[in-house]
């Protein structure tokens, strides 16, 4: 069984989703499986932001998100064309000569190389589809994108088989599709650090992060509001919020204007080490979305959290009650109450036995990489028999 694995964020330091491709593709060649991966999979990814990735974060930390959402669709349309001519050809030529049983692809915006690659090879295409992007605009306060969402309609259709991470999205795919039983439901694993964080630090510095982006459906504002409230009842408490994205000078302005100084942090992205060093030294992670239209996301950085042995505060919204079993590895609050959401934050704050417990509990709940790699590599072989 050969597998060529395409996945256009596999070599970007800049950001996690390059992260999440390298673990997974790791996890793919411990399966056992001709596994050849494009662009290739970088021997030492490089540390820290490149320069482009500098320029981005301060655009996205100075610029207010009604003009910075423009700017990002007009940047991904870019992006996407040139990667869709740059790497079909060269997936094509290397492999026209030696073509794999199966093209698995993770599916970008606006990018056509899967679809390309696998029709001119006439070999099946496994699509990761992580959001349906005519759609996510939504999610964004824009209008729906009418080129996305016909984008959206072509790959899922022209896909042999479709690979989701949570029921919610399989059903907003399953309404583009004219086969839904081609849908597979496997969810995302994370890869084991060997990291363990500290969740019995004594109550006067205890610390809270959030890794990700900064979008609207977030509840960044919220966790902001909630923290200073529980920062008057527990002083010594402190926060971090590593990541990037439209909402990051609002988020910035929010805890200025609450006076917040020291007590939080905005590191934005940071690479594998600094991340994993966030974790090992945090004591809660943190994910308080929004209820939202289309709530068909399965937050990795929970798994991220859960693996380092962190309980969990986050929404009760779309797929997120089943990965965090509340009152057992986490807290669950009602999505946008930042009453429950304050209480939830004072509740571990002042309870280092109960943090322990959570975490323990966390890190044997949460879902490994290899796991899916197991399950990928499964639907694989299913997509080349059926052709």
């Amino acid at each position: 069984m050969r597998i060529v694995y395409h996945n256009s964020s596999i070599t970007n330091p800049d950001r996690w989703a390059g992260e999440r491709a390298r673990q997974l593709a790791e996890a793919l060649n411990r399966t056992g499986v001709e596994i050849r991966t494009h662009p290739p999979v970088p021997a030492a990814p490089r540390r820290g932001l490149t320069r482009a990735g500098a320029a981005r974060s301060w655009l996205q930390a100075h610029t207010p998100s009604r003009w910075l959402n423009a700017v990002i669709r007009l940047r991904l349309l870019q992006r996407g064309t040139i990667n869709t001519v740059r790497w079909s050809w060269r997936l094509w030529r290397d492999l026209r000569a030696s073509p794999p049983d199966v093209v698995l692809s993770r599916y970008h915006e606006y990018e056509w190389t899967p679809l390309i690659v696998a029709w001119l090879l006439r070999r099946p295409l496994v699509l990761e589809v992580h959001a349906p992007f005519g759609l996510e605009a939504t999610l964004r306060g824009q209008r729906p994108s009418r080129l996305a969402g016909w984008m959206d309609r072509t790959f899922f259709r022209r896909s042999d088989l479709i690979w989701v991470h949570t029921p919610e999205l399989g059903a907003i795919v399953a309404g583009s599709v004219a086969d839904p039983g081609k849908i597979r439901l496997i969810p995302f694993g994370v890869a084991d650090p060997n990291v363990l964080a500290t969740p019995g630090a004594p109550v006067e510095r205890v610390e809270f992060c959030f890794v990700g982006s900064f979008y609207q459906w977030h509840g960044l504002e919220d966790l902001l509001t909630a923290f200073s409230r529980a920062r008057l009842r527990v002083p010594g408490i402190h926060l971090t919020l590593a990541g990037d994205g439209v909402t990051r000078a609002e988020s910035q302005a929010r805890a200025a204007s609450f006076g917040l100084g020291d007590a939080v942090a905005f590191p934005g992205w940071l690479d594998r080490r600094a991340v994993y060093s966030l974790l090992q030294h945090s004591h809660v992670g943190v994910a308080p979305y929004r209820r939202a239209r289309y709530n068909y996301f399965e937050p990795v950085k929970i798994l991220d959290y859960q693996m380092a042995g962190l309980p969990v505060v986050a929404s009760a919204v779309g797929h997120i009650p089943e990965m965090v079993d509340d009152g057992v590895d986490g807290v669950l609050v009602p999505p946008g109450d930042v009453e429950a959401l304050t209480e939830a934050l004072v509740r571990l704050a002042a309870d280092p036995e109960l943090r322990r417990d959570m975490g323990r509990a966390a890190r044997r709940s949460a879902q490994r990489v290899d796991e899916t790699a197991e399950a990928v590599v499964k639907v694989c072989r299913e997509a080349a028999a059926i052709r």
